[in-house]
């Protein structure tokens, strides 16, 4: 009888180490060291982008000179594959989206071969929303990336309808290496992967003093303002949302410039989705023209989907609005329809 519980405890024992060897405490901490590293390492690198949706799927090979959180910036080496689904192409009713399509594709290819700047994967508010929104799970990852040792933080949704994230990170630095996105059926949606990637600070630092003088970016006409501020730009109050999609919060305020216009950006998010609204009073063109038309109280409103993007445009309180996100439309119609209503009660 000693020995069975002697051994029964050893087997206990192992499994218990073998457990905690291959995962790890699910902490925030741990996206906490990958934002740091993405900040504070230097490093260059070839990557492979791809992304899938119901317009098809595309591959870039990309190279990322990242010299400091300010100069950090990623180009387009190559198009590896493209591939767009052709059984829809000759349907009337796809017309209009084609053109969009072929529009914002030339847009795409203008700017896709010149230095971009690469935005940080989180901020510090974005983490504490991941926190409070996602589940974390930190585990080991058995397998090398760019040939160094990785581990894997798995970042899943709290409520239903949101994306998931799988990110691959160097063990030795917290570096990330790959990402993996999910949309809210687990289905791929898009992804990036080192194939090669140096730290070497001199190696990252010689690189950027070669290619800094062909960076040309273009100076920012937006800036994060107050609500008071935002009242004296549209020359009156703005109107917001009552209904706010579970976990969200308001991130910022922003001016924008168009034309003779100042458009005010209220922008929302739960740490990895966001929404914005955009208010604007004034002359400018409309772009939804030829869009479904929904009836919302008195008001029509426009809306139209560009892949995983759905947009509602509308006029109310001689303010024209745009609410732009990748939520289902569901919840996103809530947003429109609780800023009539309030717009309606004036």
């Amino acid at each position: 009888m000693q020995i069975k519980t002697i051994y029964m405890s050893t087997c206990l024992s192992l499994s218990l180490a073998f457990f905690a060897s291959t995962t790890i405490s699910a902490d925030v901490t741990k996206l906490q060291q990958i934002a740091d590293a993405e900040r504070d390492v230097a490093y260059i690198g070839l990557r492979l982008r791809t992304y899938v949706s119901s317009n098809g799927s595309r591959t870039l090979e990309e190279i990322v000179v990242h010299n400091t959180a300010k100069n950090s910036f990623y180009k387009v080496e190559s198009v590896l594959g493209q591939h767009k689904p052709s059984e829809n192409d000759n349907k009337p009713d796809n017309q209009n989206r084609d053109t969009d399509r072929n529009r914002d594709d030339r847009r795409r290819r203008g700017r896709e071969f010149r230095w971009e700047r690469q935005r940080s994967q989180f901020t510090t508010k974005e983490i504490e929303l991941v926190a409070q929104n996602y589940e974390l799970e930190h585990t080991r990852w058995g397998e090398k990336i760019a040939g160094y040792e990785t581990d894997i933080l798995i970042i899943k949704p709290k409520f239903p309808g949101r994306p998931s994230k799988h990110i691959y990170f160097a063990r030795k630095n917290g570096v990330i290496l790959k990402v993996q996105d999910f949309d809210a059926d687990g289905i791929f949606r898009r992804m990036f992967v080192y194939t090669r990637i140096s730290f070497d600070a001199k190696v990252v630092q010689n690189k950027w003093n070669a290619i800094k003088k062909d960076i040309h970016t273009n100076p920012r006409n937006n800036r994060n303002i107050t609500l008071a501020e935002a009242k004296k730009i549209l020359k009156k109050k703005p109107i917001q949302p009552k209904f706010i999609p579970k976990g969200f919060q308001l991130q910022n305020i922003e001016k924008h410039q168009y034309r003779d216009s100042h458009p005010i950006q209220f922008k929302y998010t739960d740490g990895m989705l966001e929404f914005r609204i955009i208010e604007v009073t004034g002359d400018i063109p409309r772009r939804d023209r030829g869009s479904p038309v929904i009836k919302i109280g008195h008001t029509d409103v426009h809306k139209f989907q560009r892949g995983p993007t759905t947009a509602f445009g509308w006029e109310t309180s001689d303010i024209r609005f745009l609410l732009i996100g990748t939520l289902p439309a569901t919840e996103l119609q809530k947003v429109v329809e609780s800023i009539i209503h309030v717009a309606e009660q004036k």
